[in-house]
């Protein structure tokens, strides 16, 4: 249960899912359960009076033209919310996603279909006004939040300071100042040239600031105190660590008067959330849930009542904002195509902004309603979007399953299945004296695979197979990275080359060392499949490879990554990674800076490879505010991935996605190809149905 609880925690901490979706880091990697020598181009350097580039800009709403078609008036979302009902502000960033933050709050910039930053409250492309490229200048477009008070620097501002806050989490960004030059415009000052802002530190959701004030005095005249909440928190934690446990009524009808003060409607007021099997209210893990909510222990990582309680100055108004944002969201309004109006345990109900920057959204209400995971609301049409709730996280994902997917058709329901922010690869050992430190080896076991076919199986369809570890269909994937198939010859072409010679067995061996070698793996359904086919697979090429089933990884990820129980190192592990949009995001993970040894051991490079030229492609282009430069460059860094392969690519989880075939924009049909099909959520329409 506490792990849960955790869980639970990391969606409601600020922003959590748009660090996982765009934001670089720097820690060492949590596993979830995520041609050689091309000659680079030179990167243009930031220089003064710079715009920084994007994709061109959306087109407002009313620019298009009256349509003979009939339009309702209401656009259903149904969500297979897994863990909650109601709504929080601060996990709805994620990318790509359909969600009711990216309708309801603006941000300097956003995401386009493929994932380039475009402006949205910033009036055109922010600049780089100095030759060092260290501040970024952005001038806000003339517009107002749903309550009517204008946008203004100052929003952008306060929202940045409180947000960015070492609590309840600090999002990670790099800026070391944020100012207001006048009314209407922003300054982000950076050490030094930062193009990961256009991924990362641009997209923070603006809220005005006295919706920050007011969350504050919402909060303190609730009247709480730290002795009060504290008392509760000891108590519930004795009465659900009793044996058995107790999790009385009385305990639960003090947590709910809490929320009840704090004029909470998001999720943690719904019993519905907490239920045992048989459907009746599990009062143990709704109180857990709530002394994660109050306990004032830092380890939670503040954004907790409790936490908020026992600080002052910033520090309390950022762990207020943290917690206020769980529950309150009649309080931060933004200024996004949707305002928020209403929910109650199953719904949640939006109206279109009239005043919105982007023109009038064409459809006047969207509802986001709780839904069956199997489909049949989108085929009976009472929903006409069925989408994953949480894009950025690994658990409570929608699958539909391939029987429903193999009659959606029949239905005129079109199932999608965009990429998710998890990519799973096999990671090579490659240091001295390791049996894959020998590249025709690497490259042999990729020729001795199967992609695209071992992929399917062992995902049952939800994977999306991998040659890189950008995301699929993101601006800065390589396309046209070579995409080996199975050839069984060539890739015993390759370990003969390296002085390998077929055994009795049929496993090459070089004196007394055959070719064998044991694939660490987790204990994941997924992910054992994979490992035992690969195995299966390379069989073919004389290689002996075993799985080796793992519950945990322990000190695996730590420098010299012994396997648990052993002293013997990895050879090849199978891990999964998150992926952001972000291409430095996935890369960063193979850099020379990032290999882990005695002094670093925690590096995130745990295989050990080491290339100067990537290494240089890399620092190139985040030293350029050139988005197709970038682009370039990053590109050139897959191939030499690609050639080198520090890791065989296995797969992206992919994600789900139904829309009925009445869901269009005003532009027509939906360009359903997009990694980020409904980045335009003000032009999506519902064409009425013919009578029959």
């Amino acid at each position: 249960m506490m792990r849960a609880m955790r869980a639970a925690r990391g969606l409601v901490l600020l922003l959590v899912v748009v660090l996982a979706a765009g934001c670089g880091s720097t820690s060492t990697p949590a596993p979830s359960a995520s041609a050689s020598g091309a000659s680079a181009a030179t990167a243009p350097s930031a220089t003064a009076g710079q715009a920084l580039a994007t994709a061109p800009s959306p087109t407002a709403t009313q620019a298009v033209g009256p349509s003979p078609v009939a339009y309702a008036d209401t656009l259903r979302i149904g969500v297979n919310v897994a863990l909650y009902r109601g709504w929080m502000v601060d996990t709805e960033f994620a990318f790509p996603a359909l969600t009711f933050g990216r309708l309801v709050y603006g941000s300097l910039y956003g995401y386009d279909g493929r994932g380039n930053a475009v402006p949205d409250l910033a009036d055109g492309p922010c600049f780089v006004p100095g030759s060092d490229g260290a501040v970024i200048r952005c001038r806000l477009v003339e517009t107002t939040f749903h309550d009517g008070t204008p946008l203004t620097a100052d929003d952008v501002v306060s929202t940045y300071q409180v947000m960015n806050h070492p609590v309840p989490m600090s999002l990670g960004f790099t800026f070391t100042e944020v100012r207001a030059v006048d009314a209407r415009t922003v300054e982000f000052v950076f050490p030094s040239v930062d193009a990961a802002c256009l991924e990362c530190t641009l997209h923070l959701p603006i809220f005005p600031r006295h919706s920050i004030d007011e969350a504050v005095a919402a909060f303190e005249e609730a009247g709480l105190t730290a002795e009060d909440v504290d008392t509760l928190v000891r108590t519930a934690n004795a009465e659900m660590g009793a044996d058995p446990p107790v999790c009385s009524e009385a305990r639960v009808a003090e947590v709910d008067a809490i929320y009840r003060k704090l004029g909470f409607v998001g999720f943690p007021v719904h019993h519905e959330d907490f239920q045992k099997k048989n459907g009746e209210f599990d009062a143990c893990l709704g109180l857990g849930n709530a002394v994660f909510n109050l306990d004032p222990a830092v380890d939670t990582g503040g954004g907790s009542v409790g936490w908020a309680l026992h600080h002052t100055g910033s520090d309390r108004v950022a762990s207020i904002v943290g917690i206020m944002l769980i529950g309150r969201p009649d309080l931060f309004v933004g200024t996004g195509p949707y305002r928020y109006v209403s929910q109650d345990a199953d719904s949640v109900h939006l109206e279109a902004f009239p005043g919105y920057h982007g023109g009038m959204p064409a459809t006047r209400y969207i509802d986001f309603v709780r839904t069956k995971a199997d489909g049949s609301d989108v085929v009976a049409g009472t929903v006409d979007i069925l989408s994953d709730p949480f894009h950025g996280v690994p658990f409570g994902r929608l699958s539909l399953g391939a029987a429903f997917e193999a009659t959606a058709e029949a239905h005129g329901v079109r199932v999608l299945h965009p990429p998710g922010s998890n990519s799973a690869q096999l990671t090579f050992n490659v240091r001295e004296g390791r049996l894959f430190s020998d590249v025709n080896l690497r490259r042999a076991l990729q020729l001795c695979i199967d992609l695209p076919r071992v992929v399917d199986s062992a995902t049952g369809g939800a994977g999306i197979p991998i040659y890189s570890p950008v995301m699929p269909g993101s601006w800065g994937d390589d396309p046209d990275l070579p995409k080996p198939e199975r050839d069984v010859a060539a890739g015993k072409r390759l370990i003969e080359a390296s002085g390998w010679k077929p055994g009795a067995d049929g496993v090459y061996a070089k004196g007394k060392d055959r070719l064998a070698a044991k694939i660490v793996v987790r204990v994941l359904p997924d992910r054992l499949k994979m490992a035992d086919l690969i195995a299966a697979q390379a069989r073919d090429c004389g290689m002996h490879l075993e799985s080796l089933p793992i519950e945990g990884y322990g000190d695996l990820v730590t420098y010299p990554h012994d396997i648990p129980g052993t002293e013997t190192p990895f050879d090849l592990l199978l891990i999964v990674y998150i992926t952001g949009v972000s291409p430095a995001d996935s890369l960063v993970y193979y850099t020379s800076s990032q290999v882990s040894d005695a002094e670093r051991p925690d590096g995130m490079n745990m295989g050990g490879w080491s290339d100067p030229e990537f290494d240089r492609l890399l620092a190139a282009a985040e030293d350029t505010y050139d988005q197709a430069g970038r682009a370039l460059l990053y590109r050139q860094a897959q191939e030499e991935l690609a050639a080198q392969l520090p890791a065989l690519f296995l797969w992206n989880q992919a994600l789900t996605d139904a829309v009925r075939p009445t869901v269009a924009t005003v532009d027509g049909p939906l360009d359903l190809t997009l990694l980020n099909w409904a980045w335009q959520p003000e032009r999506l329409v519902v064409e009425k149905e013919a009578a029959p």
